[in-house]
């Protein structure tokens, strides 16, 4: 006896398989009728209401993924499904799952280059502008350390230029004094030699 005849099938009720599928009830009937077209078979109890097993579930999986994947109707797609099942033994092909894992991991490698790409453009432009604001923080310090300097020397030369007109003012108060001294001891003399004319000495 083959050892998976032993193995009990577990039935899953259509709320569970439509919280699995996350799809509502009125979905699942959708896709019930359009497999059953298709001449796909789903176990009923004795009510005739539908029993879905673990076949079942991945059945629709596939619908859903086929639909979404390709240009597939929901139809065609179905009756693809359905003739693979007569052709081969196995419940759902795997190439299909081997297919969509082979481009869903070269479309996360290729993210992630993208992604490594685009971090080092990052890195790269925020080193620019860190040596860019470097660059500018240092021009501008030296610019302000220059103007400083002219400043400073501009002060001190100021200070020079007004010492020396002090000097020179100073200079010629001196002259001045000294004209006013001999202006006045040249009008004694003056006066002085007129009265000796005057008095004939």
């Amino acid at each position: 006896m083959d050892p998976s005849q032993n193995e009990i099938e577990i039935l899953y009720s259509p709320g569970e398989v439509s919280d699995t599928l996350k799809v509502k009830d009125s979905t699942l009937r959708k896709y019930c009728g359009i497999l059953e077209n298709a001449g796909y078979h789903f176990s009923k109890n004795n009510r005739g209401h539908r029993q879905y097993t673990e076949k079942d579930v991945m059945t629709f999986k596939k619908l859903i993924t086929a639909t979404k994947t390709s240009d597939m109707t929901i139809e065609t797609a179905a009756e693809q499904l359905v003739s693979m099942y007569k052709q081969t033994s196995v419940t759902v092909p795997v190439t299909t799952d081997i297919a969509l894992h082979e481009q869903h991991s070269k479309d996360i490698t290729e993210l992630k280059n993208t992604v490594e790409t685009q971090n080092k453009l990052i890195i790269s432009l925020v080193e620019r502008l860190d040596q860019h604001s470097t660059y500018l923080e240092d021009s501008t310090k030296n610019r302000d350390n220059k103007l400083l300097e002219q400043l400073k020397a501009f002060q001190k030369e100021n200070e020079e230029l007004h010492k020396e007109m002090k000097q020179m003012n100073e200079k010629l108060e001196q002259i001045a004094e000294i004209g006013k001294e001999a202006a006045a001891s040249a009008e004694k003399e003056k006066e002085k030699g007129f009265f000796a004319r005057l008095l004939g000495k």
